[in-house]
């Protein structure tokens, strides 16, 4: 009688464990592997071709594309803000993996690209400025028209992530044939901006005059928003309200890359980005008619980065104005997620990467996995 109860424990001990396991079929590197898997990413990342355009007003843009054997398709990534293509080496080594190549290029202002505020009187490389989102777009096309466009890749997505996912959907708005689908991590389709929040981006009568006078008193000198500030270093601890990943080893090793370069840090964001980002918010959300390509949106549950709300309306809008829809109709919500849901813990970033993968795979022309 001992023994039938202790394989009958031993059967469900184990059937626990499988079911709890976490459905890997992409192979993507886990937290275990992570450690052991970084001189392998580090290779393929000094692998890039590496290079640099002028976008809009001459600023000069830099990029990084990543070639991979027996080529299933390209994949190019829109970063958020802050961000640099260091903090993608991971993704760039499990997507080249799989069989795609990687475009990527640090927005104007950020990671290694020209920043915008160093003709400015004070010249504190660190504040987070854009004079126009749609500069970000028209970066973003001439990258594609000079590097993605003539590789004439047979599947062609783009990956957009926070900023650079508002980024993303305002290009699909824009030019609708350049890509077959579109993705969206935690897509800034509407800015967090705490208590400021219903002061300056809801309703468009406040937006517009709030957003008038910011470019009207500020444009001639880039200032801080209100509780911006230079770039801080944050510390790992789960009582830390700004955590944007569980993953601390993620979290580290990025705090480390960006300790070697110091030129990518960046801090707050300015007045002038404020406004611009409230504006773009109206403007992505009230022309989804323009849209029609097939889009997936990722929505963390405990986003601090961004409004969810605005994911969900964009959702809404693109399903009543066009004849796309999100894929599953709205936005797939990752319960417990935060915002970083790209370098995450197994238990969020796994998931979300083979949604993506399989989203890619849905919309190729031909399947291989």
């Amino acid at each position: 009688m001992k023994l039938k109860i202790q394989t009958i424990f031993l059967v469900l001990s184990l059937s626990t464990a499988l079911y709890s396991e976490i459905h890997n079929p992409f192979n993507l590197i886990t937290d275990k592997e992570y450690s052991s898997s970084l001189e392998a990413m580090n290779k393929r990342y000094d692998s890039a071709q590496s290079g640099s355009f002028l976008g809009v007003d001459d600023i000069t843009i830099k990029y990084k594309i990543f070639k991979t054997k027996n080529e299933i398709g390209a994949i190019v990534i829109s970063s958020g803000r802050t961000e640099s293509y260091i903090k993608y080496k991971e993704l760039i080594y499990n997507l080249t993996n799989l069989g795609y190549a990687v475009y990527i290029h640090d927005h104007r202002g950020q990671g290694f690209s020209e920043r915008l505020t160093q003709s400015t009187k004070t010249e504190d490389l660190q504040k987070g400025h854009v004079w126009d989102f749609d500069n970000y777009v028209t970066d973003l096309k001439t990258f594609y028209d000079l590097k993605v466009k003539s590789a004439k890749h047979k599947n062609l997505f783009l990956l957009g992530h926070s900023m650079g996912g508002a980024i993303a959907t305002l290009y699909v708005e824009k030019y609708p044939n350049d890509f077959k689908a579109l993705a969206l991590n935690s897509p800034m389709h509407e800015p967090y901006i705490g208590e400021y929040e219903e002061e300056v981006c809801e309703g468009v009568e406040i937006t517009s005059s709030i957003r008038d006078f910011f470019i009207s008193s500020f444009s001639w000198e880039p200032r801080y928003a209100l509780g911006q500030k230079p770039y801080v270093k944050e510390s790992f601890t789960f009582n830390n309200p700004n955590l944007m990943t569980h993953s601390k080893q993620r979290f580290l090793e990025i705090q480390k890359l960006y300790d070697e370069h110091q030129e990518v840090k960046l801090g707050g964001i300015t007045t002038h980005w404020l406004a611009q980002a409230c504006e773009t918010s109206h403007k992505l959300l009230n022309n989804t008619q323009n849209i029609t390509i097939p889009i997936l949106v990722l929505q963390a549950s405990q986003d601090i980065a961004v409004d969810i709300r605005g994911q969900n309306l964009f959702c809404m809008n693109l399903e009543t104005n066009s004849k796309m829809r999100c894929e599953t109709s709205k936005p797939i919500n990752i319960d417990g997620g935060y915002h970083e849901m790209l370098i995450e813990t197994d238990k969020y970033r796994i998931p979300v990467t083979t949604k993506i993968l399989k989203f890619f795979q849905k919309n190729s022309t031909h399947k291989l996995y």
